[in-house]
């Protein structure tokens, strides 16, 4: 993942169940749905399909 000024890393891991967090993968935002889902809600994602996350991929939270 890039520097981006707006970001902090940190692994999928430590997001909280419900939290936003932007996906440098697939440039987009999800919500954390569980310890291994999280639902695209930009771009093409509505919220409803869960996509895989493992637990060390690096994402990242709004400052």
């Amino acid at each position: 993942m890039t520097s981006h000024p707006g970001f902090h890393r940190i692994n999928f891991s430590e997001v909280a169940l419900g939290q936003r967090f932007y996906d440098p993968i697939s440039a987009e935002y999800f919500v954390k749905q569980s310890e291994t889902t999280a639902a695209m809600v930009t771009g093409l994602g509505d919220g409803t399909v869960p996509d895989e996350f493992d637990a060390d991929d690096v994402v990242g939270i709004d400052l």
